[in-house]
């Protein structure tokens, strides 16, 4: 019996997109939203942004408004009276710490609290963000930015309370979380070395990191294949063993200050004497975690993390305890976010289990109805909150639409992106603004890719791959393989898959905050199509000689654009080293303004989950504590 011939996604399907599904109908999501197919600012039953594909994150219309007040110093006008009830409390920014201090100040003021939570995306988490693509009538589930519940025995008692009363208990993970999926199919971490850069295609084991002795890799002759001189190899080989001490002669105190005040690539060449090709290859093998090349982070955090030649260093801070990296839902900790929001309006978000929850679909049109005592309002970006002269409210202006809105509150909390807050709060002083003013976001993009089958990734032997040449996407892996409620995991190979991509816009040759600045100019100048480009050359020379057709295996492209991406965590070389998340600028930098606190993971230098929380807990107790004065 012939085989029906599945559609194939056209290169006209990967500049605008992967339609709107509901819809039928193959547009971009700017093209659906000026047809009117998703109401911009009011969400009709159709409303539903996980689904849209192309370009995501912080798309159009998300930075504009706030761009023309932080760069250009537009003022805009204030409304002279309010437009709607007064509310207990505003919170400005609708991702896990703003959703967290909405719940934290109900629990605590009361259960009739009136709030209003306003973000200026088109749709709640920030960057805990929810991707469906659907395959030939399948729905894939991937995570557009926070990816998990990272070492959650290290949460605060509040943390970890919080997760809890959501109904989310991380231990279930170990149920969920398959930790041999790839390993009892012969599968492994690889390095691809595309041939324009290396001069020869190649495929290898991924040697750079120890703990990858776990996924099967073998010392023996691991860089035997790789495209660069035998001399090199052996060089390289010698570096993964280990057992040698590059600071040998050195005091503690000497040892760290190298280690401190020297680029890892510089450590490598320097003290390690290892060639320019090794170089080349270690250089960007870190860029998930620190958004910038090695040679601009310090050899200090090459060592925290183990890599090659760090072993022997002698001056290692004591390590906590070890914990899988398993705490991870299919959309990530979007499911957080969406948790959250059940809590909050529980019939936006049906079900009442973190299983249910899954494959729950949030009703976009219930998260701002007139009779809820808690509202949460998308597409509105705020251009001030100020304290009012009597000092018994806040008034909190923002844009929808295009027109300027003013609502008052009891008390505000910030839970937006941390440098926005001195442009928006005019009653900052300029210490408080020059100590937000120490950091930066760091900007990244993840991508999310809809596969029909994993048969070319099962025959490379390979699950992840690390690609040190001049393509974007510097890590392209098949999804952790995690199974909940009715969403279960690709088991077999001719199952449609996710494959997640890693991508940050470096700026070699510059400091890691000036990366971080530059990177996210050259992110916002690029567009699909650049994307595009990169992603057909890269998966063609990867995984063409297995059989893969881009236009015939690829069914659907998401690219989460976070321009301000996660927040800075003293990233870089020469850093104060007594700064942390307990002591740095960012402690002046949330400062009280009266009626107004601060919450979001920048106050934390805390990039993860729990320092979103922990912000809110304690921005939301600011407030309290003045509510009962």
């Amino acid at each position: 019996m012939k085989q029906p011939v599945k559609p194939k996604l056209t290169r006209r399907d990967f500049i605008n997109g992967v339609a709107i599904g509901a819809a039928g109908l193959h547009l971009s999501p700017l093209e659906a939203l000026a047809q009117g197919l998703l109401p911009l600012h009011s969400l009709g039953p159709d409303y539903y942004p996980p689904a849209l594909t192309g370009m995501r994150g912080s798309v159009d219309g998300t930075y504009e408004v706030a761009h023309a007040l932080a760069r250009e110093g537009r003022a805009f006008s204030l409304p002279k009276e309010q437009t709607e009830t007064t509310y207990d409390l505003v919170v400005v920014g609708g991702g896990i710490s703003g959703l967290a201090a909405a719940k934290f100040f109900r629990d605590r003021h009361g259960s009739d609290s009136k709030i209003l939570v306003l973000d200026n995306h088109d749709d709640f988490g920030g960057h805990a963000r929810r991707n469906e693509l659907s395959v030939d009538g399948e729905t894939l589930i991937g995570y557009g930015g926070s990816q998990a519940i990272d070492t959650p025995s290290a949460y605060s008692p509040v943390a970890s309370q919080l997760l809890k009363d959501l109904g989310i208990f991380v231990e279930r993970f170990y149920d969920y979380h398959d930790q041999s999926f790839f390993e009892d199919r012969g599968m492994t971490r690889g390095i691809y070395f595309d041939e324009a850069t290396f001069g020869k295609r190649a495929i290898t084991d991924n040697p750079i990191q120890d703990w990858w002795d776990r996924w099967g890799f073998q010392l023996n002759n691991i860089t035997g294949d790789m495209p660069i001189p035998k001399e090199d190899q052996e060089a390289f080989a010698s570096l993964l063993k280990g057992g040698k001490d590059y600071l040998k002669g050195l005091s503690n105190n000497e040892r760290e200050a190298v280690l401190r005040e020297t680029s890892y690539l510089d450590f490598l060449k320097n003290y390690a004497n290892q060639p320019a090709s090794v170089r080349r290859i270690l250089q960007d093998s870190w860029l998930p975690m620190m958004g910038a090349g090695w040679e601009a982070i310090s050899a200090w955090e090459a060592m925290i993390y183990w890599f090659p030649g760090t072993d022997e260093v002698g001056v290692r801070p004591p390590e906590g305890k070890e914990e899988p990296y398993i705490f991870k839902f299919p959309d990530g900790n979007a499911s957080i976010a969406r948790a959250l929001v059940r809590n909050l309006i529980p019939d936006a978000m049906p079900g009442s289990t973190m299983e249910d929850l899954v494959t729950a679909k949030a009703d976009y049109s219930r998260l701002d109805r007139s009779g809820n005592r808690v509202k949460i309002r998308l597409n509105s970006t705020v251009v001030r909150a100020q304290n009012t002269g009597d000092g018994h409210f806040v008034d909190v202006t923002y844009v929808n639409g295009g027109k300027t809105y003013r609502v008052r509150a009891k008390h505000a909390v910030m839970a937006c992106y941390n440098q926005i807050i001195s442009h928006l709060c005019p009653e900052a002083s300029q210490a408080q603004t020059e100590a937000i003013g120490q950091a930066t976001k760091i900007p990244f993009v993840l991508g999310t890719f809809a596969l029909r089958n994993w048969q070319a990734f099962k025959d490379a032997g390979h699950f992840m791959f690390y690609s040190p040449g001049n393509v974007m996407f510097k890590y392209l892996h098949l999804d952790y393989p995690v199974s909940i409620g009715d969403y279960e995991y690709a088991q077999e190979i001719d199952r449609p898959i996710v494959v997640t991509a890693w991508y940050s816009p470096t700026a070699a040759g510059l400091p890691a905050m000036d990366q971080y600045r530059a990177g996210r100019m050259q992110l916002l100048q690029m567009s699909y199509q650049d994307f595009e480009d990169d992603i057909i050359k890269h998966f063609d020379g990867m995984l063409g000689p297995y059989g893969f057709d881009v236009e015939r295996d690829m069914a659907g492209i998401t690219l989460n654009r976070w321009p301000h991406g996660y927040a800075y965590e003293f990233e870089g070389i020469g850093i104060n080293p007594s700064y942390n998340r307990y002591n740095g600028p960012h402690i002046a930098g949330r400062a009280q303004i009266g009626r107004i606190s601060i919450a979001n993971s920048d106050s934390e230098a805390h990039a993860y989950v729990d320092g979103a929380i922990d912000a809110a807990d304690r921005a939301v107790n600011e407030q309290i504590k003045m509510a009962g004065a």
